[in-house]
């Protein structure tokens, strides 16, 4: 029997809408055998995604999404087969979350300038238990007050990169980020290029020490997913791809297991995963 795969995916540690064991359960229910949680900044829901997938019988990769910044742009950079617990790692991760809050703050108060106000302890609420404040938690929150229909529109008009409402964040440079992930004994995989623009990038994180590239990825074109795997092959990187996963009503990612991603994917995964110190 052949299991579905799917190595991008959020839960309430930070952005997602689901606990990371309801993300479990879903992978389940939908027929996927290898799952990782990739939450944003944080490994806080790896624990409780391990012992959920112990549970019901599916294969869980430590993972974690580390937003990071260049010269010619802002990357993801997806960790996988981490260690939650190294040091190093957690230290940058939190100093990224701490900023987070004056960052958020920022923007509720540019949105009240343009004549949307929203309540920290909305924001607040909207983030539930996440380790994090990140801006679908704002978004959500102006949808709540009715400022804009749809956490889309908020990105859209309000709150994207080049939005009127949007603030800078801390950000590791590409390096340090690839280096982070290394440290906690992972593979550093760059996400979703193509949809992000920035697979003229590939060539300088590989020079970082990049480990691989996010092909499979819902809104990568046919062509852009042929491209992307060029350049895998020319420079000997591994190849991932997964949803995106966010919550059930997002439109603006991927649902769980929508993208196919062929098995060999995860078994080259496991192939390059670094010994155990």
């Amino acid at each position: 029997m052949s299991f579905r795969i799917d190595l991008h995916t959020h839960s309430t540690a930070s952005d997602g809408k689901l606990r990371p064991s309801e993300v479990v359960r879903l992978a389940k229910q939908l027929g996927i055998g290898t799952l990782a949680l990739t939450d944003h900044d944080t490994t806080d829901g790896v624990l409780e995604v391990q012992q959920a997938g112990r549970q019901v019988g599916i294969k869980v990769i430590a993972g974690v999404e580390i937003n990071s910044e260049g010269e010619h742009g802002d990357a993801h950079i997806l960790g996988y087969f981490i260690d939650p617990s190294e040091p190093r790692l957690q230290e940058r991760l939190l100093a990224i979350r701490d900023v987070r809050v004056g960052r958020a703050k920022g923007m509720i108060k540019k949105l009240a300038e343009l004549g949307m106000p929203i309540q920290w302890e909305r924001v607040l609420a909207m983030a539930g238990d996440a380790s994090s404040i990140a801006r679908p938690h704002i978004a959500r929150a102006m949808v709540e007050a009715g400022h804009v229909a749809s956490v889309q529109e908020a990105f859209d008009k309000y709150i994207d990169n080049d939005g009127p409402a949007y603030v800078n964040r801390l950000r590791l440079t590409m390096g340090e980020a690839v280096s982070a992930i290394h440290d906690a004994g992972g593979l550093a995989v760059m996400a979703h290029p193509a949809e992000s623009k920035l697979m003229h990038l590939i060539p300088q994180l590989v020079g970082a020490g990049l480990d691989g590239i996010e092909v499979y990825y819902p809104k990568h074109t046919p062509i852009q997913q042929a491209e992307l795997l060029e350049l895998a092959a020319r420079y000997d990187l591994l190849v991932t791809g997964g949803s995106d996963f966010h919550t059930l009503e997002d439109a603006s990612h991927g649902q769980l297991g929508c993208v196919d991603v062929p098995p060999e994917v995860v078994e080259k995964l496991e192939a390059k995963r670094p010994p155990k110190a």
